[in-house]
């Protein structure tokens, strides 16, 4: 199983990588109890009790950056969209990503970069007429 996969930013149309596993797996499961017991018995050189504890803070840490890791990396790096948020509040994505699109027409490093959001970007073109109503 690929624990990441390349996809295109739906905004800019630029590749970048998501890691595809939002939760923990049984592989997850099994290695927090190897690393709790073998912690348990590092501490106590017995079965005890509190290795329960070790075991479920395990199971947590791992939850956590398993789930970070996987939100993280929804956001383009390049324009800044996150298809999440956009789900949510489209307003506030858009203005987020035309602070970072701002951002990078400010930054002359960009210019240059194979991957810049900028030259991927439809051109809009806005006429005079207001547009009329298909009948």
């Amino acid at each position: 199983m690929e624990v990441s996969e390349k996809v295109y930013c739906a905004f800019c149309r630029l590749e970048r990588r998501v890691y595809l596993k939002k939760n923990i797996t049984w592989t997850n499961v099994v290695l927090a109890f190897l690393g709790s017991t073998i912690l348990m018995f590092a501490f106590w050189q017995r079965w005890d009790p509190r290795g329960i504890f070790i075991f479920v803070l395990f199971l947590a840490f791992a939850d956590i950056f398993i789930r970070f890791r996987w939100r993280m990396a929804l956001k383009c790096p390049h324009c800044g969209f996150d298809p999440l948020l956009y789900k949510k509040d489209p307003d506030e994505t858009a203005k987020r990503v035309k602070a970072r699109l701002d951002e990078v027409r400010q930054s002359e490093s960009f210019l240059f970069r194979s991957q810049n959001p900028l030259s991927q970007l439809p051109a809009v073109h806005v006429s005079d007429k207001p547009l009329e109503k298909i009948q």
